[in-house]
């Protein structure tokens, strides 16, 4: 008899086998649905909606202090993975020429928690020399787990209709950006991404942002991980073989959707996607390494990064080892 089991993600080709049912996990009966990132964090954070969810992986970090609040566990299953120096965008009368110009401007995050924006500001001080602690930064919501930051950093509220935290009635970021209001903005989905392109007023903190992003890759062989997936610990206790059934499940789903992106008759909305996909893996290597999933030699020095970044950022108060964050009977698989 099959476990009956909610999850929440994305609608990623990782994970679409999964939604749409054609990958199964052994012995679970999956009720499968989609949800917009940041409110999917939120309900199962908060709330614990889900049975499985996909998670913000700086979030997830941040919840490890307090597993009796935060009942839950990850798997290593990493479906979302970005690249960050394409989605950070400046006023172009910011006077800003590289990242360390930004020392003394303000900065727009969506949160400070927010997965891409903790490997941004990382990156920006560990690569190209920029001092956080000089920067003021303006978040447009609060953290989905809440936690004290450090007074070396100056972090503020967008300002709400009722000068209040502005996680429910924020000023828009991208007007503050468009307004010269804020310098500079690290935008954690993409949403900006084209009206800057089009724009005069705004442009990318980076003149070549692939360029930097392929030589990021080149130096450091890092692939930046978003998210994992996490499992209610409830749902752990009982049933204790779901966590490599649901691992499984993913790495399927993984190569059905990595199959699919190979065809050049694939259907999406880039006329040249094909030959993209294939410049990727001569710069990126094969897919499945792409997309690893596991706590591998690879996955392990890119979470070890983060955790540092997570640390050096006033998210965690110690620095976890990767083993120390997913099921023990997913860490060998």
């Amino acid at each position: 008899m099959s476990v009956e089991l909610t999850f929440c993600g994305s609608d990623s080709d990782l994970t679409r086998a999964l939604l749409t049912g054609e990958v199964q996990p052994k012995g679970i009966d999956l009720t499968a649905m989609t949800e917009y990132p940041p409110r999917r964090h939120r309900r199962f954070f908060r709330h614990g909606e889900f049975d499985v969810c996909e998670v913000s992986l700086a979030s997830y970090l941040s919840s490890r202090a307090e597993p009796e609040e935060y009942p839950f566990t990850a798997i290593p299953v990493f479906p979302s993975r970005r690249f960050r120096h394409s989605f950070f965008y400046k006023h172009v009368d910011a006077d800003v020429t590289e990242p360390a110009d930004l020392e003394g401007k303000t900065v727009g995050v969506q949160s400070w928690q927010t997965t891409a924006n903790v490997w941004l500001r990382g990156i920006c001080a560990k690569h190209y020399d920029l001092d956080l602690e000089d920067v003021t930064w303006v978040r447009r919501r609060g953290d989905d787990v809440p936690v004290e930051l450090p007074d070396r950093f100056d972090v503020r509220p967008v300002s709400g209709d009722r000068e209040s935290d502005a996680v429910d009635d924020p000023r828009d970021m991208r007007e503050l950006l468009f307004a010269g209001e804020l310098d500079a903005v690290m935008d954690p989905a993409g949403s900006l991404f084209h009206d800057v392109a089009d724009a005069d007023e705004v442009e990318f903190v980076f003149d070549d942002p692939k360029a930097e992003e392929r030589a990021y890759f080149e130096e450091t062989g890092i692939h930046p991980i978003m998210h994992v997936v996490a499992i209610r610990d409830d749902v752990l206790a009982d049933h204790p073989w779901a966590a490599v059934n649901l691992y499984d499940a993913f790495r399927e789903a993984r190569d059905v959707g990595l199959e699919r992106a190979r065809s050049p008759s694939t259907h999406m909305a880039l006329t040249w996607g094909h030959i993209e996909a294939a410049k990727q893996r001569q710069v990126l290597g094969p897919d499945e390494k792409v997309w690893e999933y596991g706590v591998t030699e690879k996955t392990r020095r890119e979470l070890a990064k983060f955790v540092q970044y997570a640390h050096d950022q006033g998210l965690i108060l110690r620095e976890y080892d990767p083993e120390e964050l997913f099921v023990d009977s997913t860490l060998s698989l």
